[in-house]
């Protein structure tokens, strides 16, 4: 069975967003917030054995150097288009196709909840979204100040910077639990903004320009190999939306949420002694 193709973006994405198409992005993870936002969507109805969906949210906006500090944190636009809804999987696929189109209707209905607006024809966008979801390993944004070299018998972990802060952080209660837990393959889907630029495009050397991301977030589920990634599209954007376009100051933060209940269909169901012209075995 075959996936349903995504809704067609409303704006010429060939024109407009060729460059976001051709994108290969790794997936790393940034810093976050670790208090609860309270801004998650819950499913409508709870399932009847109260079993929760664990989703880690990261999400980081681009703060390039200005001086000897990061530019401070400015709004981005929310008029926006979609370029580019991509399967990111690694080397193992998903166990099931993704539905894009699910993934379009659920992402447009919470940026719609958080005042984005789709452009309209012959309409600029302020921002070009790609969305890339698969099943793989991501950064361990717990490890960010250490380069860890896994070919050498037993493997080191040289920590850098000026400040030892991994040092300092395995200090804290539960960090080296979530540095573990980060470091097992994933269900993920990634919402990532793109400062929109003119097809042909200079920059001030006269070379093309290059695309500038302004935001992203990522929504993340474990145990992979034994969950079918289209039963918590709209739980993880749920989970996620609240923080796009808005910076964490730690690693991540965890929404627990109800896991949706699945149904199972059982056919018509025929035993040998039921079929015509069968003979009931006697034997005993």
């Amino acid at each position: 069975m075959h996936s349903p193709a995504p809704a067609a973006p409303p704006f010429p994405v060939r024109r407009l967003c060729a460059w976001a198409l051709a994108l290969a992005l790794p997936l790393t993870a940034h810093a976050a917030d670790d208090a609860a936002t309270g801004a998650a969507a819950k499913p409508a109805k709870r399932n009847s054995q109260e079993i929760t969906l664990d989703i880690d949210v990261r999400s980081a906006i681009d703060r390039p150097f200005e001086g000897w500090s990061k530019a401070k944190v400015k709004p981005n636009g929310k008029i926006y288009g979609i370029a580019a809804v991509t399967d990111a999987s690694g080397a193992v696929p998903l166990i099931r196709p993704v539905k894009q189109g699910e993934v379009l209707k659920h992402l447009r209905a919470e940026l719609d909840r958080r005042g984005f607006r789709e452009i309209k024809a012959d309409e600029k966008p302020e921002v070009v979204l790609t969305v890339h979801y698969g099943r793989g390993f991501l950064r361990n944004p717990y490890l960010n100040d250490v380069i860890y070299n896994e070919t050498s018998d037993p493997p080191v972990a040289t920590i850098i910077g000026g400040v030892p802060t991994q040092l300092m952080r395995q200090k804290e209660h539960g960090f080296e639990e979530r540095l573990q837990k980060a470091n097992y393959e994933k269900l993920f889907i990634r919402v990532t903004a793109w400062a929109y630029q003119e097809p042909g495009a200079k920059d001030k050397k006269g070379r093309p320009a290059k695309p500038r991301y302004l935001w992203k977030t990522d929504m993340i589920v474990d145990d992979p190999a034994n969950r079918d990634l289209n039963l918590f599209i709209k739980e993880m954007f749920a989970a996620g939306a609240p923080w796009f376009d808005r910076e964490m100051d730690k690693e991540e933060v965890t929404v627990s949420t109800d896991i949706p209940e699945g149904q199972v269909i059982i056919g018509p169901m025929t035993f040998p002694d039921d079929e015509p012209g069968a003979k009931p075995n006697r034997k005993k």
